[in-house]
């Protein structure tokens, strides 16, 4: 793989790999609930909130937390590993993979606005879409330089690089995080 397709495939990959975490989780959600959230994508929802005005260590709380959270990560990471076997069938065609990054960004602000729009209860869940919310900036930080005409995917900036670092590691991070409160609360 050359460098600017390891550069592309980068953007995606983080994305991906970012909800990879709870990918094999079944979530169990009323209708109503996953209409709600759903249907809600421009509704602030409280992403703000600090973890000392959430509950702590409130089981019922997480698991209904926990159990959206998985609702909007596994249909996320779906469209990204769709994504992904796009982007390795077009290695040969710039415009092609252009256009997969573009809804790769889409899904992405998508998946944003979903996430922040999730009335949370408690400060474990919180934090990991505190986590989320941050690498899907950086994320758009990412493609954004990706997409600027002096971008050279054969030597990228070193604000790219550091920004791929970033990611992930906080990947890396949520993904254990996730990890721990699925095997503990989720269904």
């Amino acid at each position: 793989m050359n460098i600017t397709n390891k550069v592309l495939f980068s953007c995606l990959i983080s994305f991906s790999l970012m909800f990879t975490a709870c990918s094999e989780q079944k979530a169990d959600i009323a209708q109503d609930k996953t209409s709600e959230t759903t249907s809600t994508a421009t509704t602030q929802g409280n992403w703000k909130s600090k973890a000392t005005e959430l509950s702590t260590a409130n089981a019922t709380e997480i698991t209904t937390d926990l159990a959206q959270l998985n609702q909007i990560v596994n249909h996320a990471n779906t469209q990204a590993l769709q994504l992904r076997a796009e982007l390795q069938s077009a290695t040969r065609q710039p415009e092609k993979r252009q256009q997969i990054l573009l809804k790769a960004n889409d899904i992405q602000a998508a998946t944003q606005q979903q996430i922040m729009a999730l009335n949370l209860k408690s400060s474990e869940v919180q934090s990991l879409r505190t986590q989320m919310i941050d690498n899907l900036v950086t994320s758009q930080k990412m493609y954004t330089l990706s997409t600027a005409p002096d971008f050279n995917a054969n030597a990228p900036s070193d604000e790219f690089k550091q920004l791929g670092k970033r990611s992930m590691a906080l990947q890396q991070k949520i993904s254990a995080e996730m990890d721990a409160l699925n095997q503990d609360y989720g269904k």
